[in-house]
């Protein structure tokens, strides 16, 4: 299996995403969120109630405000291998992601065709969440992000994840 198959089949295999947020007043927010990827883009359905919802609410508004000049790589996001199947824990499977955030609109077709993906990828609670109004389709544009297969075995990439594979190496 090339690098690049295998960094695939790990990104296939992650149902979750460890995202890193900041809010208004420069504090860090380490959360969990359930995923779907489509189009090219991770998506997450979270509710304003958690921090991390509040947080990307906030950048979202603030890259609204800048024209031209995006925010990218305020949010972070960190996929990992389950410890319990790592042999050592100083090389573990993971790969680093700097995402662009935009909301979703509700009203939109592209929401409930994500709402649809959500729902046979984590079932009923969907259907349940959905209709809570403090829950939000968040668009994560991956911008850029490194893949670590183990040690001297790391890789960075551009907007794909796992696409253009580049090793890293010390400068």
């Amino acid at each position: 299996m090339t690098n690049q198959q295998q960094c695939e089949a790990f990104f296939e295999s992650r149902k979750t995403l460890i995202l890193s947020t900041v809010d208004s007043k420069g504090g860090l927010e380490t959360s969990v969120a359930p995923f779907v990827f489509h189009n090219g883009k991770v998506f997450i359905f979270v509710s304003e109630l958690a921090k991390h919802t509040q947080n990307l609410l906030w950048l979202i508004e603030q890259n609204q405000t800048l024209t031209n000049n995006r925010l990218p790589g305020l949010v972070g996001g960190l996929l990992l291998a389950d410890e319990s199947q790592t042999e050592q824990l100083f090389a573990r499977e993971r790969m680093t992601l700097q995402l662009l955030a935009s909301e979703v609109d509700k009203h939109s077709q592209q929401y409930a065709e994500l709402l649809e993906l959500f729902q046979q990828q984590f079932g009923e609670v969907v259907e349940l969440l959905s209709g809570l109004s403090d829950f939000h389709m968040i668009e994560l544009a991956i911008q850029n992000g490194g893949y670590v297969k183990g040690f001297g075995q790391a890789f960075a990439f551009e907007n794909n994840p796992c696409s253009g594979l580049t090793p890293i190496t010390r400068n």
